[in-house]
């Protein structure tokens, strides 16, 4: 099925929650000079249009980027908006949200590989015009091809996995996938988002800790609601409340900045400072489970 399209959702409240990790989490990466692999296995068009077309049907940015604009941030929000707002007026909404194949292009060294794969066509052709020569842009299915990509021969890699789950396949192909990229590329940094629906379907239930278990080394685990559960959802027929990511080899400064990003995010974009989960696993001193 090809028929999602993230620009209805561009710049809302979990795009916010999802960029600012990765960048966060990438810039950490690159403090070393050695190469960096990333990949995005879902890429999406890359670059949206917030006033016109899709976005600007439902105005989600709205609930995200408009809210955090033109307030006073932490450290981590305030580096992530600055990628979006680039050169223009750092308390204005900017016209177009960069989507994360452009925000690892915009940061990433000649040195580095960028690979991302986006199977819809419109969307590859709008990321390719959106994308440096520098990425690897291919026309494919992101799950099937991220094994033959790992592991990278710097051993240092940052994989992003963020699709739809408007395929029923993609939590089970995604928990497949990801068990057989960690049996080639155990050290790389992950980062699986995933939505918090109302009307999920039965294998969501326990997805995080699905995620969590797949893996014994360092983990974060990240929850933001951005509505009540029970809320009805303008403009989201699936009920989406909040979204999450599961982090695996997070930086080690990751827990501080997300303590003191959460609790304004939180504010700015749900139900309000204690709106938000956070939990980081370290990976035993024995080696035990």
């Amino acid at each position: 099925m090809l028929s999602y399209r993230h620009a209805f959702h561009a710049g809302n409240a979990a795009d916010v929650v999802k960029h600012s990790v990765l960048v966060y989490c990438l810039e950490y990466l690159l403090k070393k000079e050695k190469p960096l692999l990333c990949v995005d296995t879902h890429a999406g068009a890359g670059l949206y249009s917030l006033h016109e077309g899709y976005a600007a049907q439902n105005r989600e940015w709205e609930r995200g980027l408009g809210k955090i604009t033109g307030n006073t941030l932490p450290p981590m929000l305030e580096r992530y908006l600055s990628l979006c707002t680039g050169e223009g007026d750092p308390q204005a909404v900017p016209s177009v949200y960069p989507g994360s194949p452009l925000i690892m292009a915009r940061l990433l060294r000649p040195v580095d590989r960028l690979v991302c794969c986006e199977l819809h066509p419109a969307d590859y052709a709008f990321c390719r015009t959106a994308l440096s020569s520098h990425a690897e842009l291919r026309q494919a299915d992101g799950f099937a091809s991220l094994k033959g990509l790992l592991p990278p021969p710097s051993r240092r890699g940052l994989i992003l996995i963020d699709p739809s789950y408007e395929v029923k396949d993609d939590y089970k192909r995604l928990l497949e996938t990801l068990a057989q990229a960690l049996k080639h590329f155990s050290t790389g940094t992950y980062i699986v988002w995933y939505p918090l629906l109302r009307e999920a379907p039965p294998l969501a239930g326990d997805f995080p800790a699905r995620l969590l278990d797949l893996y014994r080394g360092n983990r974060c685990h990240v929850e933001l609601y951005s509505a009540g559960k029970d809320a009805v959802q303008a403009n989201s027929p699936r009920g989406m409340y909040g979204s999450g990511l599961v982090i695996f080899n997070p930086p080690w400064t990751l827990h501080a900045a997300l303590t003191e990003s959460l609790p304004i995010m939180g504010k700015l974009l749900g139900t309000g400072e204690r709106g938000w989960s956070l939990s980081f696993f370290e990976k035993p001193l024995n080696g035990g489970s």
